[in-house]
């Protein structure tokens, strides 16, 4: 994943970084406790925020629940796992790149992105039910970039 930051340390070379370019480590520093926390609350609580997500997502949903379930369960822990990273990075930019675009091409490749938007907005549900406002707000805007992704193609 690339960083603002290192971007511009690797064009310093033979001179001090300006005071408009060290801005991103002061914001990354700045924002590191709260990007720390979010990152610890999604590696102990992805488990239960899923299980929690597909029990939602099987009233609306329930055949392909009951379909692929375990699939779901599987690229959901996933994306929560690649949020968190990119959060801990602070690089919603990665994730779009890394993430995003690879979630969406096999998502439409399957045609499953009503059912995927749906999952996803259940886990939405149950971050901002479960994680202090800050960190859900954190977590679902990298949601929110999936989900726009995955609705482009409807």
């Amino acid at each position: 994943m690339r960083h603002p930051l290192l971007d511009a340390i690797q064009q310093s070379d033979g001179r001090y970084l300006s005071d408009v370019e060290l801005r991103p480590l002061a914001q990354f520093v700045a924002s590191f406790a709260s990007r720390s926390q979010t990152y610890m609350r999604l590696k102990a609580e992805s488990e239960t925020l899923v299980l929690n997500a597909l029990r939602r997502l099987m009233l609306t949903h329930p055949e392909a629940v009951q379909m692929h379930g375990a699939k779901c369960q599987r690229d959901m822990r996933y994306t929560l796992e690649c949020a968190a990273k990119a959060i801990l990075l602070d690089n919603p930019g990665g994730f779009a790149e890394e993430y995003v675009v690879w979630m969406q091409n096999i998502t439409r490749a399957l045609h499953k992105e009503t059912a995927a938007i749906a999952a996803y907005r259940c886990l939405q549900t149950e971050i901002t039910g479960t994680l202090p406002a800050e960190a859900a707000q954190l977590v679902n805007s990298y949601l929110d970039q999936l989900i726009t992704a995955l609705a482009q193609g409807l």
